[in-house]
């Protein structure tokens, strides 16, 4: 299935996504319009590199690396995917001292 999600005037994005027979858990709160995929990815990408960032400062680690993706189902609901090679959106986030 194709979503589209206008990003601005000029610039129309098309995911492919999965359908899903059903609602997934807890899409029925996390469901929304095509158009809020791309907020609602860097939100859940922000996020993750705050806690991250955080636990890496508090350990004292001198550097830290996390590799995820971000999927985006039929249902427009955004999630962090199963694997690091399953999302639409490829995520890799590298922490150092240096």
């Amino acid at each position: 299935m194709l979503l589209e999600s206008q990003l601005n005037d000029r610039t129309m994005l098309v995911i492919d996504a999965e359908s899903v027979g059903g609602l997934d858990k807890g899409a029925s709160s996390l469901s929304g319009h095509p158009d809020k995929i791309v907020p609602r990815a860097i939100e859940i990408i922000q996020a993750v590199a705050s806690q991250l960032g955080a636990a890496q400062a508090d350990n004292g680690a001198s550097s830290m690396e996390i590799r995820f993706a971000v999927r985006v189902d039929s249902n427009s609901c955004v999630s962090i995917a199963r694997s690091a090679t399953e999302g639409q959106f490829q995520v890799l986030m590298r922490w150092s001292k240096d």
